[in-house]
């Protein structure tokens, strides 16, 4: 496209998006892609079709449906899908691409490399595999797919040391605060007014490695020493879930936890909350954290990347090892036996660091920093 020099001195491009849903770019682009479409940047997002997408094509964006299996492993499918990326891309032609989770990024940035078209990568996350056959496929895809990135993105310092090895330290890198936090959407709420009950959200994916089996043990323990709790979990079982759907709706039962199905505006609910409880195993940036804190509702969580950097440990809340169900239950102790002011001021202090660190629109200037450099080198 590069038709022309905007008002802000930014060149007018054809940018192209990737992602595996809809979802990842409503909830975690939202601000940069209407950005780049005030800026007069010639937008097309190109994922699986979804309902939040019309809110885009209705703000001026194209639209490319491409299905994709997020978790699936069929050979095929996932050479089908290369194919449909190399066709779409050659075809559109676009300045730059931005490309988001782990398939959409490796298979999207082959393309890339294959047709020349400069990219950067936000991957947030590293696929986890004990399997050594597996993890050296992966190996294998993370080097093809990312190597020719004109940027890395990365979230947080264990993928970027991870893959910056893997990359032989050649590629071009910024750290990024994950996707951010709208501090406008999610706006400071006033906390619980007080203890009765005190109540512990779990929001994520019900599956194992999301920390949901140590979330239920803890839960069982503090219920049976606080009667003044609530232990609820927001989120979506999945096909081979565990065993865990029935072991929730037995706890359920037994007035030990409650189960708050899927919910579009989780701002409702974190509001009702005193604390998020984020028992993950590995993570790239969660916004679970982001979004309790940007409430004002503290966060107590597996010190693993992903999660630390979100919590200044005993001041905006605390972190625990990852799957140390003992530890995890004494944090939740000692944040009980706070004083409610003491609660409330931890809730405050996670809103103060959101607002100097986790500002999603340090994330949107980094990204058009990076955009423009690109187009800069194409004159």
């Amino acid at each position: 496209m590069k038709t022309g020099i905007h008002s802000n001195s930014i060149i007018m491009a054809k940018i192209a998006l990737i992602s595996n849903r809809d979802n990842n770019f409503y909830n975690f682009r939202s601000e940069l892609i209407l950005k780049l479409v005030e800026l007069g940047h010639d937008v097309t997002l190109v994922c699986p079709y979804g309902k939040k997408i019309d809110f885009f094509t209705e703000r001026g964006c194209s639209f490319i449906d491409i299905d994709l299996d997020r978790r699936g492993k069929n050979a095929f499918k996932d050479a089908q899908l290369i194919a449909n990326y190399y066709r779409t891309l050659k075809g559109l032609k676009p300045d730059v691409v931005l490309t988001y989770t782990t398939k959409s990024s490796i298979y999207g940035g082959l393309c890339c490399r294959w047709l020349k078209i400069p990219y950067i990568v936000n991957n947030a996350g590293l696929v986890e595999n004990n399997n050594k056959l597996l993890e050296f496929i992966l190996k294998i895809l993370y080097r093809t797919g990312f190597k020719g990135a004109s940027c890395m993105m990365y979230q947080n310092s264990r993928e970027r040391d991870y893959v910056n090895q893997l990359l032989k330290n050649k590629v071009h890198y910024r750290d990024i605060p994950g996707s951010g936090v709208n501090l406008d959407a999610f706006s400071y709420q006033p906390y619980p007014v007080d203890d009765n009950p005190i109540r512990f959200n779990f929001v994520g994916r019900i599956v194992g490695f999301k920390g949901i089996g140590e979330f239920l043990e803890c839960a069982k323990r503090i219920k049976a020493k606080y009667s003044n709790t609530e232990f609820v979990i927001y989120g979506s079982f999945v096909d081979d879930d565990g065993g865990f759907k029935e072991q929730i709706q037995e706890l359920e039962k037994n007035g030990i936890v409650k189960y708050g199905g899927v919910q579009l505006d989780m701002k409702p609910y974190i509001t009702k909350a005193h604390a998020v409880i984020h028992s993950s195993y590995y993570e790239g940036m969660t916004n679970v954290i982001l979004e309790h804190a940007a409430i004002g509702r503290p966060a107590i969580a597996s010190d693993i990347p992903g999660c630390r950097e979100g919590i200044d440990n005993g001041v905006s809340g605390y972190t625990f090892p990852v799957q140390d169900v003992d530890k995890l239950a004494e944090a939740v102790d000692c944040f009980i036996q706070m004083d409610h002011s003491d609660k409330e001021q931890m809730g405050r202090k996670s809103r103060e660091k959101m607002e100097r660190e986790f500002d999603r629109n340090i994330v949107t200037n980094i990204y058009l920093e990076e955009i423009n450099k690109i187009i800069n080198t194409q004159l």
